[in-house]
């Protein structure tokens, strides 16, 4: 399987970068770019260059807003049939189980898995400290 990361300035870059502080190389990860002074039709025909060699089938985006010009160029060529699926809201978390189910499962699969458990990559302190209080005054 191949993973596009595609977002705003150097966010692909820099989350692929983090990744690898993790993980170590995950060379099936390719950052995309969204530079200042690009539209959608130069951010499309960047994305068709990295994916052209690849299997449509076996290629997994992931971008990071719903709806952004990286979103679009991305949901575009999947409508096309060029890429299999894109996912929006691109996080090390996300990207963290991608690397480390991508190997194990088809782009299907790996989308359906990260949809489902999307909710728990995001935690917060103070409903954390609540849930332990409670937790705490039960016994």
């Amino acid at each position: 399987m191949k993973i596009v990361l595609i977002g705003h300035g150097h966010t692909a870059e820099a989350m692929k970068g983090a990744v690898e502080m993790i993980f170590g190389k995950v060379p099936d990860f390719y950052p995309v770019a969204f530079l200042p002074k690009e539209g959608l039709q130069d951010l499309t025909q960047k994305l068709e260059g990295v994916i052209e060699n690849f299997d449509s089938q076996d290629t997994l985006v992931i971008a990071d807003l719903f709806s952004g010009t990286p979103y679009n160029a991305a949901a575009t060529l999947a409508l096309e049939g060029k890429v299999a699926d894109v996912i929006a809201g691109m996080s090390l978390p996300i990207c963290l189980e991608a690397a480390a189910q991508m190997n194990t499962m088809s782009v299907e699969k790996l989308v359906q898995y990260l949809s489902e458990n999307s909710a728990s990559y995001t935690k917060v302190l103070s409903v954390i400290n609540k849930e332990q209080t409670e937790e705490e005054d039960d016994f």
